[in-house]
């Protein structure tokens, strides 16, 4: 099965799942939902559809826009079955990645930024 994502591919989100997935967690067909499911929520807290405007974004914006939506991807496997890990391994795992998906969010919020990146 090939990524069904754009912004993020399912070998990144494995990454930020980490070592010791599950069976369900590194199941292609689970993370390439994931992915367009955190693809809808940035492109609805940006206001911008970056899967339509993708050929607009600057490049050097794209691995940022990658890290975020893998982050979120992430956090969804993790909450789809925590049981892979110690509770304390599992929400450390979340933590790390909220951080990292509500620093992506702050940025996508402000329009400046995101005029920088697609213009």
């Amino acid at each position: 099965m090939a990524d069904a994502g754009t912004l993020a591919t399912s070998a990144q989100v494995l990454l930020a799942i980490g070592a010791n997935g599950s069976a369900a967690q590194i199941l292609e067909a689970n993370t390439n939902y994931w992915i367009l499911f955190a693809e809808s929520e940035m492109s609805i807290e940006a206001e911008y559809d970056f899967v339509t405007n993708y050929a607009s974004i600057g490049t050097k914006y794209k691995q940022f826009l990658a890290s975020v939506a893998s982050a979120r991807a992430a956090m969804f496997g993790i909450n789809q079955n925590q049981n892979t890990w110690q509770l304390a391994t599992a929400q450390s795992k979340l933590n790390v990645l909220d951080s990292i998906w509500q620093a992506g969010l702050k940025i996508l919020r402000d329009k400046n930024k995101l005029a920088t990146m697609t213009a």
